[in-house]
């Protein structure tokens, strides 16, 4: 949460930004907290529950963003959550880590991308969607990083994939993933 929050701040700060936070559970104490960070005073923040595990979350917060809120447009997306399982080599990697790995890293975004494309369409500005990876994703330099990430590091190396070919796809927006560390 702490990348995300830093994220939500940064646009807060920005006059004349709606700020939408996805979360997994609206009703948690701290994502409430969100509500009281300092916004400039033509901004505000919208609060939508995408679970990135759901196939059905991020459609669904979409159609609340138009319905409830009247958004048509998004300039910019991120795609933050992300989940690490427990650190293996391949040999060790065991399927249910690599699912819930690609469900969260992988088709999460995916399944976001999917959802947002029309209101990315709708930008009046060049939309941006970001996806958040990691070095442990690397393919050409994976023997500098020989740490055991084998199903965090698969699901990283697919994410940067399916970024790029969103990029490819769409010409009217900027698609890339960003190492945060």
């Amino acid at each position: 949460m702490c990348l995300g929050r830093g994220f939500v701040s940064a646009y807060l700060n920005r006059p004349n930004s709606v700020v939408i936070a996805a979360v997994r559970n609206p009703s948690e104490e701290c994502i409430k907290d969100l509500q009281s960070l300092p916004k400039a005073a033509t901004s505000s923040l919208v609060v939508v529950k995408i679970d990135s595990s759901s196939e059905t979350d991020a459609a669904a917060a979409v159609e609340q963003l138009q319905n409830d809120h009247g958004i048509t447009g998004l300039d910019v997306v991120i795609a933050n959550a992300g989940m690490s399982p427990q650190m293996a080599r391949v040999e060790a990697a065991s399927p249910p880590d690599l699912y819930q790995a690609f469900q969260v890293n992988v088709v999460g975004p995916t399944v976001l991308f999917s959802a947002v494309a029309p209101l990315l369409k709708g930008s009046q500005n060049k939309p941006k969607f970001v996806t958040i990876s990691s070095v442990m994703g690397t393919i050409g330099r994976m023997e500098q990083y020989p740490m055991p990430v084998a199903s965090y590091g698969m699901s990283k190396a697919a994410l940067n994939y399916i970024t790029k070919k969103i990029h490819v796809e769409n010409e009217h927006l900027i698609a890339f993933p960003v190492h945060p560390g």
